[in-house]
């Protein structure tokens, strides 16, 4: 059974701003490439949502229901939530998690 996934809209500006990079840096044909990388992960969260592993930096901070997988070198951070899924953020792995989620929390969108 297949859960509906919601992605946010801080994750689809983080989203946004990935795709914006990809082409300017790599061009369109890349970025259909990773488009389709991203479509096939979120089918796979919405089909298999515990086969993510559970990001520690989310866990030190007590946080349940948070997982995590990548696509290329990019972090996207789920919640699950009985039959929904939650896409949070999408982080490039260069990027330091730990800063940018304490200003998601703070913000109170991961809350």
């Amino acid at each position: 059974m297949s859960n509906k996934v919601q992605v946010l809209a801080y994750a689809k500006d983080d989203y946004r701003e990935i795709r914006g990079y990809v082409k300017r840096k790599f061009g369109d044909q890349v970025w259909m490439t990773v488009e389709a990388d991203f479509k096939k992960m979120l089918k796979q969260i919405a089909d298999m949502p515990l086969a993510g592993s559970v990001p520690e930096e989310i866990e030190a901070i007590g946080l349940v229901h948070y997982r995590q997988r990548l696509v290329g070198p990019t972090r996207v951070i789920y919640q699950i939530k009985d039959a929904e899924i939650f896409v949070h953020m999408f982080v490039d792995t260069n990027r330091d998690f730990s800063t940018l989620l304490y200003a998601r929390l703070m913000s109170k969108q991961m809350l």
